[in-house]
């Protein structure tokens, strides 16, 4: 767990990254260490955003920057089960057509 901001919770586990909390400006650097590099050599790369109950767009940009650097290393970057708040923002930016969303 990520005990330098209560606000965010980070867990990683070989290929996938769990969020529990927000992701903000504030919780963002905090997030994008854990995303870059991608965790994991090879294969799918999992963010788990069924605990996220906010995202802004500092948040969208790190998902969409780790979306495009696996796709760049032939892998896929894999949301699974995203919480209702950032399935809106993914259909607000246009992109819930763009990213692989799983609801395992």
């Amino acid at each position: 767990m990520n005990d330098l901001n209560p606000r965010l919770q980070i867990s990683v586990d070989d290929t996938c990254v769990v969020l529990v909390g927000e992701i903000d400006a504030h919780t963002a650097p905090d997030l994008a260490e854990h995303l870059e590099p991608l965790p994991g050599i090879d294969g799918d790369v999992t963010v788990d955003l069924e605990g996220v109950d906010f995202i802004d767009s500092s948040g969208l940009r790190l998902i969409v920057e780790a979306h495009q650097r696996a796709e760049g290393s032939s892998r896929r970057l894999v949301v699974r089960k995203p919480s209702a708040a950032v399935v809106r923002l993914f259909e607000i930016s246009g992109l819930a057509g763009h990213l692989v969303v799983s609801d395992d």
